[in-house]
């Protein structure tokens, strides 16, 4: 009896492990591995809430950043606002919405502590737009800012 009892309860311990050793799949097919931050431009004001989410809303605004080549976009969601941005190395990529269509995205889900609202930052999939590589110029500046961030 004592034995059938003991083989019960390690039979019981190792099928907790093996149901627990298997993560839930990821919310999207686009999710990416590593950190979910790579090629973000002033990764300290972020702090990322979930490494990989999926939302969706209409757009209603897309602006070309100047200084780091990011493109950011407003997303009206049912949550409220949500503001999505494109780096440039994922520009040959990653769609750009116009304004007024509505988009599903998919990326870390971040807090801007700077400014103080929610951001997929960066995107890693957007469902409908166009694409719009970014130029040389955008990029070699990407990587000047990326370059003296890592020398710091």
């Amino acid at each position: 009896m004592e034995l059938a009892l003991a083989a019960a309860v390690v039979a019981l311990a190792a099928a907790l492990l093996l149901v627990r050793s298997h993560p839930s799949p990821p919310p999207s097919p686009y999710c990416r591995g590593g950190p979910p931050l790579a090629g973000v431009y002033h990764v300290d004001r972020l702090h990322v809430r979930k490494r990989c989410a999926v939302a969706s809303g209409v757009v209603t605004r897309v602006k070309f950043e100047q200084f780091d080549g990011d493109v950011h976009i407003d997303l009206q969601t049912a949550n409220g606002k949500l503001v999505v941005e494109i780096i440039p190395q994922d520009r040959s990529l990653v769609a750009i919405p116009d304004t007024g269509a509505r988009v599903t995205v998919v990326g870390p889900l971040a807090d801007d502590l700077q400014h103080g609202w929610p951001e997929i930052h960066p995107a890693w999939w957007i469902s409908s737009g166009r694409i719009v590589p970014a130029s040389t110029a955008e990029l070699t500046r990407v990587e000047s800012l990326l370059g003296d961030k890592e020398a710091r």
